[in-house]
């Protein structure tokens, strides 16, 4: 009976501090909650606070202030886009060349899905297989850049090994041209990522960023509910035996 109880026991606090990452599965930030005008935006992500810098500059070591910025929605897809502090802007309300966005994370998180708009393939703007360039910072500090880029109306390609590109509305004037990115960089969790394009005629916004917890969580609460399981089975023996 006290083996059982001490199972019980052992069982419940391992679900109780599983439950805290993994009951919410998902949790999404979208880009009309930062702040036009405003050079960071702070939050939480499952527990988890995150940074978001609006930047500008050549290269992600000489980055310098911007603003966030927005233009109107398209199809009803409101992203956001950087704007610098002072001089001319390219496009305001898109990160074109030369714009950032960059978020940072207190703990380590997994990204099930960014989606992001504006992202044309030809002939409607003048543009051609415009291009987002999305790297990442892993928690052992390894770094990786990923492309994202329009190849017809409907179709995107994605660089990395992980990943699923779905058209959320179709890259056609006056349409969104989103792209919502599943899994992009597997169960890998990471403590950083920038956005910005790598091209004069490329430009995007950030629609939303979506994470879930390490596979850890599942892990443990899987732990906690076999845990349970087993007394439960240990207990009704005993009353039977």
């Amino acid at each position: 009976m006290i083996i059982s109880k001490m199972l019980t026991t052992a069982a419940t606090s391992v679900l109780l501090a599983a439950s805290f990452s993994a009951v919410a599965a998902t949790d999404t930030v979208y880009g009309t909650e930062f702040g036009n005008g405003d050079s960071s935006y702070t939050t939480n992500i499952l527990d988890t606070s995150v940074t978001f810098y609006a930047k500008t500059g050549e290269s992600k070591k000489h980055l310098k202030d911007a603003v966030f910025s927005f233009k109107p929605a398209q199809d009803g897809y409101q992203g956001v886009g950087v704007s610098p502090k002072r001089g001319n802007d390219v496009t305001v309300g898109e990160i074109d060349k030369h714009e950032w966005i960059v978020a940072n994370f207190d703990q380590s998180l997994v990204i099930s899905n960014l989606t992001l708009g504006l992202l044309f393939n030809g002939p409607e703007y003048g543009d051609n297989k415009e291009q987002a360039s999305i790297s990442v910072t892993y928690f052992d500090n390894t770094t990786q850049t990923f492309k994202l880029i329009a190849t017809s109306d409907t179709t995107a390609s994605w660089s990395g090994l992980f990943g699923t590109v779905t058209n959320l509305s179709p890259a056609i004037q006056n349409l969104g041209g989103v792209w919502s990115l599943d899994n992009p960089f597997g169960d890998t969790a990471i403590k950083s990522f920038s956005l910005t394009s790598l091209k004069d005629k490329s430009d995007f916004t950030l629609y939303s960023v979506t994470a879930v917890p390490e596979p850890e969580s599942y892990a443990m609460l899987t732990l906690g509910l076999g845990l349970l399981g087993f007394a439960t089975r240990r207990k009704s023996r005993q009353l039977y035996a």
